[in-house]
């Protein structure tokens, strides 16, 4: 079973990557100082995370910054304690095709709109948020680093193996701090 959930993985990549490769996008560095808007990604993994990035939401409010946010969770149902917003949105196992591709009517709008930054908070791969991160318009994209993961963002940052989410939010609000525009 883990052998052809490998080769499912490669394969969603590839065609990604394809993707990334074929969209012509616009890169636009931007202090978080001038930006207005941001997208935020990450993996809700459980209801401590959940009030952690509402933490990192607040912050990025008092920036003056307008914030979307995608969270992807693996259960099927969307979890009791999150609590749907008109500007979070959640992806959840079931709303994923066999490429991993997210198949919610938002994604589409999600991904076309261009946002001046978009920050991606997964400590881990989660390829419905890669997918999400990958083709976004969005002008500035920061996100873990990874080496097979420089196309797809601006901007990388090292996680330890010990991040935590607020920890690496905390890291990405500094560096996006110390762009000049």
């Amino acid at each position: 079973m883990k052998i052809i959930q490998n080769i499912r993985e490669k394969f969603a990549k590839s065609f990604l990557l394809k993707q990334v490769n074929e969209k012509n996008r616009i890169q636009r560095p931007v202090s978080v100082q001038s930006a207005r808007t941001a997208a935020l990604l990450y993996y809700l993994s459980d209801e401590e995370i959940y009030k952690k990035v509402e933490v990192i939401i607040s912050r990025l409010t008092e920036l003056n910054l307008k914030v979307k946010v995608v969270c992807y969770t693996d259960q099927k149902i969307i979890p009791y304690y999150f609590i749907p917003k008109i500007s979070q949105d959640i992806i959840t196992v079931k709303d994923i095709n066999w490429r991993f591709q997210p198949q919610k009517p938002f994604v589409k709008e999600f991904i076309s709109t261009g946002y001046d930054i978009l920050i991606d908070l997964s400590l881990s791969d989660n390829l419905p948020l890669l997918y999400c991160a990958a083709l976004s318009n969005a002008g500035l994209k920061v996100g873990r680093y990874q080496e097979d993961h420089q196309l797809l963002y601006d901007l990388m940052i090292h996680a330890g193996p010990d991040e935590t989410i607020d920890s690496f939010a905390e890291q990405v609000i500094h560096y996006l701090r110390k762009i000049n525009n």
